[in-house]
């Protein structure tokens, strides 16, 4: 399950797509709504909560720590996705006792300049890698490794402003303690995030930096998505389409997010995965009425869509970084 408590945002990246991300939002679920939506995720076997959003979900103070605890108290797997600016002394040592299990900050350059240019805000370089050798150095006191938790990994927007730095990107995660860099291409929706796309020549450009950092993640043991970078139609979002290879039942159904995977946003509207906002039914009194939905429900007719291999207009933004982990799913389940 995702958790997006908030779409307001303390900084301003620019290529974000949340345009309403500046100021405090209307409507948000409260924090006593949270605790139930929690309670729910246990009664039904929730095996993953993370923690993330439009905007930066440790803005909301009343609820994102405190959730942070409940998860793992009730001994689920926690995962946060952050820009790293608003950590304190006390949340960091709440993430190692508790043993929180993974922190995705967002990191878009390893040069400060590059990055807080992307980020729209000077110092945030600094301020997030701070954070992160300071989890670093307390792991390290505690005889703790990467791969012990909290793990910390980098997630990064590849623009054409940093599209030559992933094997910088690669072992400054490897210096700061990450286990894992991902790299993600821009979505493209507005003009200034279409002027961040890499053109023709400047993807071939990427190609010498892609192999350099696949060999520096090698080195270094670090886990990367960079193999979806060394083919050109990987890259595009908008393009996505659903093989109609196969029966049309659910097991062969070409995204089995709706089985799987329920995003709530903010406003208690949910969805299957990150790319389809939140259109869906209202978690505000719990989320069992949302997922054990049948046909006429949100969650019911998506699952019918996919198992008629339907796709919606909102799949075609998809990436192959998010659909291939159906075939892992496939996979496990044979």
């Amino acid at each position: 399950m995702e958790l997006y408590p908030t779409m307001t945002c303390n900084i301003d990246c620019v290529f974000c797509d949340t345009t309403y991300r500046k100021g405090k939002q209307s409507g948000e679920l409260t924090a006593e709504q949270y605790w139930t939506i929690l309670d729910d995720a246990v009664e039904l076997g929730v095996r993953r909560v993370f923690i993330l959003g439009g905007g930066e979900p440790l803005v909301r103070k009343d609820v994102t720590p405190e959730l942070m605890r409940r998860i793992k108290d009730a001994g689920i797997e926690g995962h946060i996705a952050t820009n790293g600016t608003l950590f304190d002394e006390t949340l960091i040592q709440q993430l190692l006792d508790t043993a929180w299990d993974e922190i995705h900050f967002s990191l878009d350059a390893p040069e400060p300049a590059v990055n807080d240019y992307l980020r729209g805000r000077a110092g945030v370089f600094e301020t997030v890698a701070k954070v992160m050798c300071r989890i670093h150095g307390l792991k390290a006191q505690r005889g703790l490794g990467p791969l012990d938790a909290p793990r910390m990994l980098v997630h990064a927007v590849v623009t054409n402003k940093n599209h030559t730095l992933f094997e910088e990107m690669v072992r400054f995660a490897g210096a700061v303690g990450c286990y894992r860099v991902n790299f993600d291409y821009i979505i493209a929706y507005r003009p200034e995030q279409h002027a961040l796309k890499l053109d023709e020549d400047e993807k071939a450009e990427m190609m010498p930096s892609v192999r350099a950092a696949i060999g520096a993640a090698d080195e270094l043991g670090i886990q990367t998505t960079l193999h979806h970078f060394l083919e050109a139609r990987t890259l595009e979002r908008g393009h996505m389409e659903f093989s109609q290879e196969g029966p049309r039942d659910a097991a062969n159904a070409p995204c089995l997010n709706p089985w799987y995977y329920l995003v709530v946003h903010p406003d208690g509207k949910t969805s299957p995965c990150c790319v389809i906002p939140g259109i869906g039914d209202h978690a505000g009194k719990g989320i069992k009425p949302v997922w054990l939905g049948e046909d006429g429900t949100f969650f019911g007719d998506l699952r019918s869509n996919m198992t008629d291999k339907t796709m919606t207009e909102l799949c075609r933004n998809c990436s192959v970084s998010i659909i291939s982990r159906n075939d892992y799913i496939r996979e496990s389940l044979r």
